[in-house]
């Protein structure tokens, strides 16, 4: 059997450091956020653990032993290489280009348009961006993906990105010069563009408006969404517009939305990554802007 001892837990370890940097429980206990009398039961347990003394306590202070001095040193020594090691690994990976993979709607309408803001707070990290249909399988050596669906796939990890909020959409001078459109009966008269992905939507959309069904004056039928709001830019119809995609395009007046009236449909946008471990420090850096810029931008919205 092996004679060797188990370390002891690392937060005893960590909160030994600081009572002995500082020689001091209470100014331990004010720099970890918690009580001095926290820091003095996780100092016993290390020193329980090892069965020496490392504190000298009296009624109006502490003091570290010699066998604590001698120890405090080793932990700090080990520490600082812990640190060093950690921060190496993580310039490594923060060095190599990002991967990002999916959606090609997300990625056209929704990823490169924020991209910008990305490269002002990382301006050196590189990326490589690879769209096509989400529903294809994510190749190993990819780092993010967007995808839509329902959140779970196996052996991925999700965060919820953004749903499916749906409002016609068409362009100023298409509007301007074509029959009325304020009410979902007056869709009618106008021809609607479809998407194959989402051949379905404006079927819904119509039927949660409450609109009395009527026969439509034709259909235009675009590979996927993009196209779809490429055709409605340039004013050959009216397109399901998804909110949170379209608000830059309504900003500058290349789209309107004639009709207030935005359907929720099934199904929303995720960031998708491989569920291995450790994450590699560019992910973790994307994932933690990418939330962040999800909720900013979602909050101008709604404000």
């Amino acid at each position: 059997m092996s004679s060797r001892r188990k370390l002891p837990p690392l937060n005893a370890i960590r909160t030994f450091e600081a009572a002995g940097r500082h020689q001091n429980f209470s100014k331990a206990a004010e720099e970890l956020n918690v009580t001095p009398g926290a820091v003095s039961r996780q100092v016993k347990v290390l020193e329980e653990h090892l069965g020496i003394s490392l504190f000298v306590r009296t009624p109006v202070d502490v003091r570290i032993t010699r066998q604590g001095q001698l120890y405090l040193l080793s932990v700090q020594e080990s520490l600082a290489r812990l640190e060093a090691s950690t921060q190496e690994i993580v310039v490594q990976t923060l060095a190599q280009p990002l991967r990002i993979w999916g959606s090609r709607f997300f990625i056209h309408l929704w990823l490169v348009p924020h991209l910008s803001r990305y490269f002002r707070e990382y301006p050196d990290q590189e990326v490589e961006i690879t769209s096509l249909l989400s529903s294809e399988p994510m190749p190993p050596e990819v780092d993010v993906g967007f995808r839509f669906g329902n959140g779970i796939w196996p052996g991925m990890r999700s965060h919820f990105l953004l749903g499916l909020n749906l409002t016609p959409v068409c362009s100023p001078d298409y509007l301007a010069n074509s029959a009325p459109l304020r009410t979902p009966e007056d869709l009618s008269a106008h021809p609607l563009l479809h998407n194959i992905v989402g051949s379905d939507h404006w079927r819904l959309w119509y039927e949660a408006s409450g609109a009395e069904p009527r026969e439509l004056k034709r259909r235009i039928v675009c590979t996927s969404a993009d196209v779809a709001y490429k055709s409605a830019v340039e004013g050959l119809g009216v397109a399901l517009g998804r909110r949170g995609f379209i608000e830059r395009d309504l900003a500058t007046g290349r789209l309107v939305m004639p009709i207030d009236f935005t359907m929720q449909a099934e199904g929303a946008f995720y960031l998708v990554y491989h569920d291995r471990d450790p994450l590699p420090g560019r992910l973790l850096q994307f994932r933690r802007w990418i939330l962040n810029e999800i909720a900013r931008s979602q909050g101008e919205l709604q404000g």
